[in-house]
């Protein structure tokens, strides 16, 4: 009897091994990481940390680049949260890179720091990325990098920058032909929102995925002002958020998921694992196989 229990254990454990996806699942047991200089930006050197999954034989991998929250004056590449979710996704066969960007710490990011200030600082920002993205693209062969598979992963001010280098590039960054080998397969967003909504068109449309709180103050979840500043406000900004981002997808037929959270604000940065396990799934749907999917999910 034991060894038939034993039979069946080791038959179902390799249905469930068999069964997993790469790219989906974690399919190896641990990530490797290093760190290195990308840049240079007056003092600050800023760096990026790479994870790889140990012991894999491919060596052209798909390659996901997290850019870190904290309202662009504050957050690290490789606080525990980034580290605990750069490991997990590496062990699901990608590349990943953790990055610093340049933190904005002249004055306080509120209503009062006048709007063409946050703007500079959403320029720097993106530069910093596209930068980033350059440097990976450069030694694509040494870190095992497929550069037509990118996706860009960010949360709160991480995510405006991410959105703002795939729709709103040209408006923000006047050197951006020096970037124009660099093009993202897709984007996922944690409240994140764009300057101008109206910039996002057919050709530039890429799979995202967009992550909000139907109540949040910060970043709007529709189109509003930008720490709810109002118009009166020097800082008062326009910007808009998943809400308009995926009505403006879905009038373009391009792919995408959005999840909606009623009754939640700003802060949802711990998702649930069920909703950032299904950005996978919709990543291997649309990147990988090259299939067209939209969803709305409201919780």
């Amino acid at each position: 009897m034991n060894t038939k229990i034993a039979t069946y254990i080791l038959i179902f454990s390799n249905l469930i091994a068999f069964s997993q996806t790469r790219y989906v699942d974690a399919v190896f047991e641990n990530a490797t990481v290093k760190t290195y200089n990308y840049s240079v930006r007056n003092k600050d050197t800023l760096k990026l940390d790479i994870y790889e999954p140990e012991n894999d034989s491919i060596n052209k991998r798909p390659l996901m680049v997290l850019v870190h929250a904290g309202g662009f004056t504050s957050g690290e590449r490789n606080s525990n949260s980034l580290v605990y979710i750069a490991e997990n996704i590496a062990k699901k066969g990608y590349v990943v890179a953790s990055i610093d960007y340049r933190l904005y710490k002249a004055r306080a990011w509120n209503c009062s720091l006048p709007a063409k200030n946050k703007i500079k600082v959403y320029a720097n920002t993106a530069e910093d990325l596209l930068n980033a993205l350059s440097y990976l693209v450069n030694y694509k062969e040494s870190f095992n990098i497929d550069d037509s598979k990118i996706i860009l992963f960010g949360a709160s001010a991480g995510a405006e920058t991410a959105l703002n280098i795939v729709y709103n590039r040209e408006f923000l960054i006047k050197s951006s032909e020096a970037y124009k080998s660099i093009k993202p397969a897709a984007v996922i967003s944690i409240s994140g929102a764009i300057l101008e909504a109206s910039l996002i068109t057919k050709e530039n449309a890429i799979p995202t995925v967009l992550y909000h709180g139907v109540n949040d103050k910060v970043v709007p979840y529709n189109t509003s002002a930008h720490q709810s500043c109002l118009p009166t406000a020097r800082g008062f900004l326009l910007i808009s958020g998943s809400k308009t981002i995926a009505e403006k997808l879905e009038n373009n037929n391009t792919s995408f998921l959005l999840y909606s959270y009623q009754n939640k604000g700003h802060n949802i940065f711990n998702l649930p694992n069920d909703d950032l396990y299904q950005a996978f799934v919709f990543l291997n749907k649309t990147v990988f196989d090259k299939k067209f999917y939209q969803a709305k999910i409201t919780q």
